[in-house]
């Protein structure tokens, strides 16, 4: 198994998520919902946060990654009230960024700064974005820093300013369509795709899949999503996409795989409200993930590969 370890900076917090199945307080947050991606499929998954002193889930985040970070504040945690329609499209009544506004660069050890570390930056203010990939690359310019963003930090136009600028810096961006779109000023996906310049742009296309741009060069990698059933909640889908995209990346240093992976993770998430599905879940490779989804498909237990084998011949 790879050494790297997979370092996850960004927000905790809590949630309220109405949508057409009813109303659930949760655990939540870009940073914890990726990390809880990676951990699926890596072991070396540590974080860095702030909450309040108002977080009763301690235990859980450090047990499940130990080693992290977890600055305790004296303001509220990180709160969300967002409300979902027929179609899954969010609106966020209530941000309270609370705890999660006191992350800074002080909290990022100097040690943990080295060539064997992928560092993703999970949605947080554009402008600290840039401090810390300044401040990482500063200290050591061959560590990989990734970056996703969210649609709220891509109304000002020098956000995106600063975004695109970043795009140029870090290793991976990461976006959605509608963040490409918005990011690129233009109601095209594909103009989008083709005039923002990054070192590799990854933009998901919800259970179609993904596009991969690197080197100029652009790769559209199909989903197998639509073997799940219908969705749940899809609170942190995204962040949870990017956490075992760069899980799956460490193992197979193989794109394609690696967004397979991602999409079909992702959709487990979301067959149940926040994380439930995913946070005991523990895969060894991408064989265990396709047969676990057959599984959920058929509505059947989670088969081994003998025992699918066996079945199916």
């Amino acid at each position: 198994m790879a050494k790297e370890k997979l370092l996850f900076i960004g927000h905790i917090s809590i949630d309220h998520v109405k949508n057409i199945w009813g109303e659930n307080l949760q655990l939540g947050g870009a940073a914890l919902y990726a990390s809880l991606g990676a951990k699926v499929l890596y072991d070396n998954v540590k974080i860095i946060s702030a909450v309040g002193k108002d977080f009763k889930h301690l235990n859980f985040i450090h047990s499940t990654f130990p080693g992290s970070i977890i600055k305790v504040v004296n303001v509220p945690t990180t709160f969300f009230r967002i409300n979902y329609d027929e179609k899954f499209k969010a609106t966020y009544d209530v941000v309270k960024l609370g705890a999660g506004a006191k992350i800074t660069i002080k909290d990022l050890p100097k040690h943990w700064i080295k060539d064997d570390v992928f560092i993703h930056l999970a949605p947080i203010n554009p402008l600290k974005a840039k401090k810390f990939v300044e401040h990482i690359k500063k200290i050591s310019s061959n560590v990989w820093v990734s970056i996703n963003s969210s649609p709220d930090y891509l109304e000002k136009r020098e956000n995106r300013r600063i975004l695109r600028n970043l795009m140029k810096q870090v290793d991976l961006m990461v976006l959605n369509d509608y963040e490409a779109m918005a990011l690129a000023e233009t109601d095209s996906l594909i103009h989008a795709v083709n005039v923002l310049k990054a070192r590799r742009l990854a933009v998901t296309l919800g259970q179609l899949g993904a596009i991969m741009v690197e080197n100029g060069k652009i790769q559209m990698i199909p989903a197998l999503s639509g073997l799940t059933v219908t969705s749940k909640d899809t609170t942190g889908a995204g962040d949870t996409w990017c956490g075992s995209l760069l899980a799956a990346y460490i193992q197979t240093k193989d794109w394609m795989k690696s967004v397979v992976a991602a999409c079909l993770i992702s959709a487990i998430k979301c067959l149940d409200w926040g994380f439930e599905k995913i946070k005991k879940l523990r895969f060894k490779n991408m064989e265990e993930i396709v047969l676990h989804v057959l599984s959920l498909s058929q509505k059947n237990k989670q088969l081994t590969l003998e025992e699918f084998l066996d079945k199916t011949f």
